[in-house]
């Protein structure tokens, strides 16, 4: 089993992952390379977790700055050592310093990526290309370079969300407890007054009952979300996700295209091409696509074409099997992979900047018209009272 640790090497601190049989083995392993352990402990899975582990910017600076380092002429424990001293996360640092205490004790260039316990698994598998004779700072270079290309698409997409998603949500909170909480005080002093309630105040008052009954509902209806591929098994959660209006669509184009972009990095880092589209599978966020995706591997192991494969699943559009069938006739299957990751990045994003365009004015209006008829019920009954009073 895997136990993440926490110590203390050559005087600074220390962490990363290591297998053992128990703790006590852990630790005694750890002693026996060097490290003084402070903290360990097993890895558990949890269904959530608030560990915040580096960034795709931050590892993709990191994998960057190591390989500029490597290719001013550094050997690889010094690149290492000064990559620790330069990256800000200091998880990173301690990574860099856990991989390069591995490498002096011998052990091969994978593992010891894998051992720091902060790096992509398909990262590890693409340095077992340098093993082959591959540049070990190309490699770098192209995860570093993927990363910063994922993280881009998914700033341009989270900064296109925030505006009108605040906006929604105060009105609608707003709306919330006018509706919940001022009427119903209004409503209870004409009642208390003797005073028939207008049609539009009587009619708020259903949709305050109607909102307070659902309320309760809520929570529920979030954990049944988070809680879906429990429910539902992963397959069927993600199947079941992929024909929710607009969001299917959005969610549909960027597993296409981070599946693309990553086997196209994988490829050219002369990964062959089953264990690339394992790997590349493991990227895709539905489960339901990834499963389609690992079981094409056994069939790619035995010579069949990919987009012939592809094409089977019925999942894959037409244009992404006939690029993908043309790149391997033409033996440019990387630089057509590229160009679905493009296409599809674009195609994602004009979805959700077209939806956001309707939604944001429609919400707006539905608001306005639902704060109209809170204000009228509201402003009736007090005319009627101060005409009574008066």
């Amino acid at each position: 089993m895997e136990f993440r640790y926490e110590g203390l090497a050559e005087g600074r601190r220390v962490r990363g992952v290591v297998e053992a049989a128990s703790r006590a083995e852990a630790v005694k392993k750890l002693k026996s390379e060097g490290v003084k352990p402070l903290k360990v402990e097993p890895v558990k899975r949890r269904l959530f977790s608030f560990r915040r582990g580096p960034s795709e910017e931050e590892l993709a600076f990191a994998l960057v700055q190591l390989a500029t380092l490597l290719s001013a002429g550094l050997p690889l424990p010094k690149a290492l050592e000064l990559a620790a001293r330069q990256v800000e996360s200091k998880e990173l640092s301690s990574a860099f310093l856990t991989v390069k205490k591995a490498l002096e004790r011998g052990e091969p260039l994978p593992e010891a990526f894998r051992k720091a316990g902060v790096f992509p698994e398909y990262l590890t598998h693409m340095l077992s290309a340098v093993q082959r004779g591959e540049n070990l700072e190309f490699i770098l270079r192209t995860a570093g370079e993927y990363l910063r290309k994922v993280a881009a698409f998914k700033a341009r997409v989270l900064n296109a969300l925030i505006y009108p998603t605040v906006v929604i949500l105060f009105s609608f909170v707003s709306l919330l407890v006018t509706v919940t909480v001022v009427v119903p005080k209004v409503a209870g002093v004409l009642e208390s007054l003797g005073r028939e309630l207008p049609l539009a105040t009587r009619a708020v008052l259903l949709l305050s009952k109607l909102l307070s009954s659902a309320l309760p509902l809520l929570p529920m209806a979030v954990a049944a979300f988070l809680w879906r591929e429990r429910l539902l098994g992963p397959e069927r959660a993600g199947a079941l996700l992929l024909k929710l209006p607009v969001y299917g669509k959005v969610s549909f184009y960027f597993n296409l295209a981070r599946f693309a972009r990553t086997l196209a990095m994988l490829l050219r880092a002369a990964v062959p091409l089953p264990q690339a589209v394992l790997l590349a599978s493991k990227s895709v966020t539905n489960a339901f696509i990834r499963k389609k995706l690992e079981q094409l591997v056994p069939e790619l192991e035995r010579g069949k074409s990919l987009s012939e494969l592809l094409k089977r699943t019925s999942v894959f559009p037409e244009t992404f099997v006939n690029l993908v069938e043309t790149g391997e006739a033409s033996g440019e299957l990387e630089r057509m992979l590229e160009l679905l990751a493009d296409t599809y990045e674009e195609l994602a994003e004009r979805v959700v900047e077209f939806w956001l365009r309707v939604a944001e004015p429609l919400a707006i209006l539905v608001i306005g018209l639902v704060v109209g008829l809170v204000v009228v019920s509201v402003l009736l009954p007090l005319t009627e009272v101060s005409a009574g009073l008066g």
